[in-house]
């Protein structure tokens, strides 16, 4: 960073921290009633900078979901927009009330190749959000986000989403990210994946067994199985699909 960068860096940065230590960000946005004067005073002084500055302060926009999305948006495409202080709005932003925040956070957090990103990718830390939020869109996204920013302790949560989950897109990404995994319970998961009813989520299942086995068994999960039980002791083998 040279010394001619340095002062809107520094800015940018020091904005992130007040917006950040706030406290309460999500019941902000929620009831923005309080925080509509706030938060305009906060952006005045920086709004005749360039975009990197407008972009920070618009991550906590509490007036339009379409300026937080496209915040993030913009932001996670930059080299400096996975750094700690954006990692930390990204991940405040899981709880925005709006599925369509939510769903472009998961994208700039399944872009950042981070281990910290990985558990809010699985269940936000809360159960509420990720591969556990209510909406599919916003599934569907933390399913791609853990095909890029993966680690082993994914691996149980894709497990029952490639399964369970009622979107057939969302089994599409968990099929995808399974991919990354070279466990007892990853390819349990994806032999049974190959009974899905949707030919998408049979096909990556396979994709993704070829990967971390190495094998070409073709796509009958009998044959499968049969591999699978010659390969792993009976006390490590998870249980039976329901």
């Amino acid at each position: 960073m040279t010394l001619g960068t340095f002062p809107r860096q520094m800015r940018i940065l020091g904005l992130l921290a007040i917006l950040l230590g706030l406290g309460g960000c999500m019941d902000a946005i929620k009831d923005s009633h309080d925080f509509n004067e706030l938060i305009p005073r906060l952006m005045k002084p920086v709004n005749t900078y360039t975009n990197p500055i407008d972009a920070a302060a618009n991550l906590f926009n509490v007036t339009s979901a379409d300026e937080r999305r496209d915040a993030v948006a913009w932001l996670c495409t930059k080299k400096y927009g996975h750094e700690a202080a954006y990692m930390k709005a990204y991940e405040v932003l899981t709880t925005d009330p709006h599925p369509m925040v939510r769903a472009q956070v998961m994208r700039a957090l399944g872009s950042s190749h981070q281990d910290r990103a990985v558990p809010y990718l699985v269940d936000g830390t809360t159960g509420k959000t990720g591969l556990s939020d209510p909406e599919p869109e916003v599934r569907r996204d933390a399913a791609r986000g853990l095909q890029e920013t993966f680690n082993n302790t994914a691996i149980a949560a894709l497990a029952t989403s490639v399964i369970k989950d009622p979107d057939d897109q969302v089994r599409v990404g968990c099929a995808r990210a399974l991919g990354n995994g070279r466990t007892a319970v990853a390819n349990r998961a994806l032999i049974d994946a190959l009974d899905d009813r949707n030919a998408g989520v049979v096909y990556w299942a396979h994709q993704s067994l070829v990967i971390t086995t190495g094998q070409r068994i073709g796509f009958e999960p009998k044959a499968w199985l049969l591999w699978y039980r010659q390969n792993f002791s009976p006390t490590t083998l998870p249980a039976p699909k329901p």
